[in-house]
């Protein structure tokens, strides 16, 4: 069934740039929203679940000493809520029930106006960690970090 209600942010992360940016937002969000912090890398569990089932799946996911934030993505990329917000595309007509992972025509279309105009946290849903506006935050998440850079531009 095609529907024209709005999409919520994993939603959209999930049509534009599959199950792993599906992944990043929901971290981001519960970062922004103090349920999960960064020590470098590492990822620990703060607060209280988060505010959807994908969110309360990425939480749930942390043991009690946290995850490297490359095995957090990966490890949530394949929980079953990441199965069940894929269903949800697929039912709303945006997914093809036939051909999986492939956008449908309605699809292609909702994700074309997703382009053209999402704002704040929808880009880095459309577009990825290059939408990230802080720079360390966007190095963690492209998989970077200080040292990286600071090896990269140092003479050879």
């Amino acid at each position: 069934m095609r529907t024209e209600n709005p999409l919520d942010l994993t939603q959209a992360a999930y049509l534009c740039g599959g199950r792993r940016r599906a992944a990043l937002v929901a971290v981001l969000a519960l970062r922004d929203d103090r349920v999960i912090g960064f020590t470098g890398r590492q990822v620990q569990a703060l607060g209280p679940d988060g505010s959807n089932q994908l969110e309360r799946a990425v939480v749930a996911a942390l043991p009690a000493g946290g995850l490297p934030l490359s095995t957090l993505l990966t490890t949530v990329a394949g929980l079953p809520a990441m199965a069940e917000l894929k269903a949800s595309l697929v039912e709303r007509g945006l997914l093809s029930r036939w051909f999986p992972g492939r956008l449908t025509a309605f699809g292609r279309q909702v994700r074309r106006s997703l382009r053209e105009h999402a704002i704040g946290t929808y880009r880095v849903a459309v577009a990825g960690p290059r939408a990230i506006v802080v720079p360390e935050l966007r190095r963690l998440f492209e998989g970077r970090d200080r040292q990286d850079a600071v090896r990269r531009e140092a003479p050879v």
